[in-house]
C-alpha cells in the first residue's frame, strides 16, 4: 500500500517543463516587446532629433532676424551650452546667440540670449520647463526676460534686474545664467 501512496503523490507532482514554461513565456514575452521597444526608437530617435533642432535654429532665427545661419563656435565656459555665429546671407556676421543655463528650484533654467554685433543683447528666451508653475516658468513671460534686453555684454548683479518675487531662486537661476551668457560672449568675441 505505500508503494501505491507513494506513486499517486509523485502523480500531483508538475514536471520540470511544467514548472518552467512560466517564466520561458514571460522571457519570450520581455525579448519581444524589449525588441520592439528598440526598432521604435531606432526609428523615432532621428526624427525627434531632427524636431528638436528645427526648433533651436527657429528660436535662434528669432533672436537674431537678420542672419540666415548660424555656425556653431567652440566655447568653454562652464554651465554654456552652446555659441553660434549669426551669419547674414552674404557670410558676414550680424550677431551671436549664446545658450547657458543654470541650476533653478526644479532644475536647470536655460536662457538662449542674442547678442548683436558690438554686444549689445538685442533678444533674449528663456527654457524654465522643470520649474513650478505660475511661479518659477514666469521668468519665461516677456515682463521679466525683457529687462535683460539693451543691457551691453557685462555682468549683472540682482539689484540690476527685477526679481520674480515668490520665485527668487529662478529668477536668480536665469540672472546667473544670462551671466554666464556675457561670459561666453565675451570669450568668443
Amino acid at each position: 500500500m505505500s508503494n501505491n501512496a507513494n506513486h499517486a503523490q509523485g502523480a500531483d507532482k508538475p514536471s520540470l517543463f511544467q514548472t518552467i514554461k512560466p517564466v520561458l513565456v514571460l522571457v519570450a514575452i520581455c525579448v519581444v516587446a524589449g525588441t520592439l521597444l528598440g526598432l521604435v526608437h531606432n526609428v523615432s530617435e532621428p526624427v525627434a532629433l531632427a524636431r528638436i533642432e528645427q526648433e533651436a535654429q527657429q528660436t535662434y532665427a528669432q533672436l537674431i532676424p537678420e542672419a540666415s545661419t548660424f555656425e556653431e563656435v567652440p566655447c568653454d565656459v562652464e554651465g554654456c551650452t552652446g555659441v553660434l555665429r549669426g551669419l547674414d546671407a552674404q557670410g558676414a556676421q550680424v550677431g551671436t546667440v549664446v545658450v547657458a543655463e543654470s541650476k533653478g528650484y526644479g532644475g536647470e533654467v536655460v536662457l538662449i540670449v542674442g547678442f548683436d554685433d558690438v554686444g549689445t543683447v538685442r533678444n533674449v528666451a528663456a527654457l524654465a520647463d522643470e520649474e513650478t508653475p505660475g511661479l518659477g516658468t514666469k521668468i519665461e513671460d516677456e515682463s521679466y526676460i525683457g529687462q535683460y534686453i539693451g543691457k551691453p555684454a557685462a555682468a549683472l548683479d540682482a539689484g540690476s534686474v527685477d526679481l520674480i518675487s515668490g520665485a527668487t531662486i529662478s529668477s536668480k537661476a536665469a540672472l546667473a545664467a544670462f551671466n554666464i551668457a556675457v561670459q561666453a560672449y565675451s570669450e568668443v568675441s
